[in-house]
């Protein structure tokens, strides 16, 4: 990960299942919280996305839907977290 802000999909909750994508200051470090800025919760992704990695790869499509952004929110109660390419940030990003 770069010095800049990377825009990442982070897996929080106890059972890993509430997905949520900001960016960061900094990499995640196990067992510490995570703040994301601009952040918004992923509530159902459509099939043609190809799951959470092809999420973070290609971004959202067809019937996936989103919260609308909020300044920031801070996770202490994380399972895994994974950058976005370029395509993917920006998408999850604009997503209507």
């Amino acid at each position: 990960m770069t010095s800049e802000r990377q825009y990442i999909i982070l897996c929080g909750g106890s059972q890993g299942r509430a997905i949520v994508c900001g960016y960061v200051d900094s990499e995640p470090v196990s067992g510490e919280p995570v703040t994301l800025h601009d952040a918004r919760m992923v509530l159902r992704w459509d099939a043609e996305c190809g799951g959470l990695f092809g999420l973070a790869a290609g971004g959202p499509k067809g019937d996936t839907r989103m919260t609308p952004a909020v300044p920031q929110v801070t996770d202490t109660d994380w399972q895994q977290w994974m950058e976005t390419t370029e395509d993917g940030g920006r998408g999850l990003r604009g997503w209507k």
